[in-house]
């Protein structure tokens, strides 16, 4: 079984279609965290942070297959 990232629960389910444990509110603006570091934000809703992050993980596993 895998380890719980730092932020997630252990018996919490994972959906890895969606990678909520990487989203955060800051006094109502929603970021994520990239890997290696970082953060792309401010969004102003969490569904408009959502679609950008859906987007970043497509166009990156676009860029992944495609350099193999």
């Amino acid at each position: 079984m895998n380890k719980p990232r730092d932020n997630e629960l252990a018996d919490q389910p994972h959906d890895h279609n969606q990678r909520s444990s990487r989203s955060y509110e800051i006094n109502g603006q929603w970021y994520f965290e990239l890997r290696g570091g970082g953060q792309k934000g401010p969004y102003d809703s969490k569904q408009e942070m959502q679609a950008d992050l859906n987007e970043f993980i497509q166009l990156h596993e676009h860029m992944n297959q495609q350099n193999p």
